[in-house]
């Protein structure tokens, strides 16, 4: 795993420890519960002690107890998935044992019944609990998505980091894959961030950058860090005294007519006329307008959020979501594999 992955791992496993933020409620032998169903008892007993339940007696007799997980046991759970770092199925295996014993209602903000009574006003709700056990799947995560706490959504968002999603299915939490990214997918990932290490070191620094802005939760900084990735990425391309856009241009070759066009800029407001008396409007240049597309959608939602019109005096600019950050990144991404794969870059 790459130091992004690393950093992931250490974010979950410090939420899963923390007992403020942690949605697995301390309780006598839970982690040895969840170690021994995931069928990895050994991992568990190296660290036993580490993952002992402090139990405070209060009131008359200390017959009353309250359970903390102990100030040791975020190394005991980060340890245990370095040791799985390169057994990615024995770790998605312990965190799906981890995930069945989360609580859900440490999932939602305290308000989350008023919220959902004003979102469902037809509902006629009097329980949260009873409403929530009404409603299908699809319905149920998009209310725990909506209405989770702080500490949840960044879990979910370093589950993601590594792969991986976490959803409400069958009265519990699973983990799958995120976003059908394969074991295969993953690979390409750690091949992409040792390439760009080796040849394009700047633009390897904004990759890691805009994968730590977004377990983060910092959605204009990823998108902006992404957006430094397709400038850069294509200025090792461009000709002396131009813009990225003419190494963009080369890269595109395959795309019919473009390498007649002088003006790489201007390739975007380039009409596509089938009929035309102009040559250049008879091509689409389709792998060159994909691409700048995405960096249309890095600028306005990244680098130049904060412009917008002006509508009763206020500026009315975009706003970002942590899902728009996750679809600049992704496709940027994909974008990377695909120019290390056709080699076009390198060229």
């Amino acid at each position: 795993m790459e130091k992004v992955e690393i950093a992931a791992l250490s974010k979950i496993a410090d939420i899963l420890a923390d007992n403020i933020n942690s949605p697995i409620i301390p309780k006598e032998d839970i982690w040895k519960k969840i170690f021994y169903n995931a069928e990895l008892g050994d991992l568990f007993e190296e660290r036993s002690p580490q993952f002992r339940i402090v139990i405070e007696g209060y009131g008359w007799g200390n017959n009353e107890k309250n359970l903390y997980h102990n100030d040791r046991t975020y190394n005991a759970i980060f340890e245990s998935f370095r040791e799985l770092e390169y057994r990615f199925e024995e770790l998605v295996k312990l965190l799906n044992n981890m995930a069945e014993k989360m609580s859900l209602h440490r999932v939602f903000i305290e308000d989350v019944e008023e919220k959902v009574k004003k979102d469902y006003p037809k509902s006629r709700i009097k329980y949260f609990e009873d409403f929530f056990k009404q409603v299908d799947n699809e319905e149920k995560n998009k209310i725990i998505n909506k209405y989770s706490t702080k500490g949840f959504r960044t879990l979910r968002r370093n589950f993601n980091i590594i792969g991986l999603e976490i959803f409400w299915d069958n009265d519990t939490f699973s983990i799958i894959p995120f976003t059908d990214r394969s074991m295969e997918g993953n690979f390409d990932i750690n091949v992409i961030n040792q390439w760009l290490h080796r040849k394009y070191p700047n633009v390897c620094e904004s990759y890691e950058d805009a994968r730590k802005a977004f377990g983060n939760g910092d959605e204009v900084g990823c998108i902006t860090h992404c957006r430094n990735i397709i400038t850069g990425i294509f200025s090792y391309k461009k000709e002396e005294g131009k813009e990225w856009y003419s190494g963009l241009q080369k890269v595109c070759a395959a795309d019919k007519n473009i390498t007649s066009l002088i003006n790489a800029k201007a390739i975007p407001s380039i009409k596509y006329d089938v009929h035309s008396d102009d040559k250049k409007q008879r091509y689409k240049y389709p792998r060159f307008n994909l691409i700048n597309k995405l960096y249309v959608l890095t600028c306005d939602l990244g680098a130049h959020i904060n412009e917008g019109n002006i509508d009763g005096g206020v500026v009315d600019s975009e706003i970002a979501t942590i899902e728009d950050a996750l679809l600049a990144l992704r496709i940027t991404e994909d974008m990377l594999i695909w120019l290390y794969q056709t080699g076009n870059i390198d060229k």
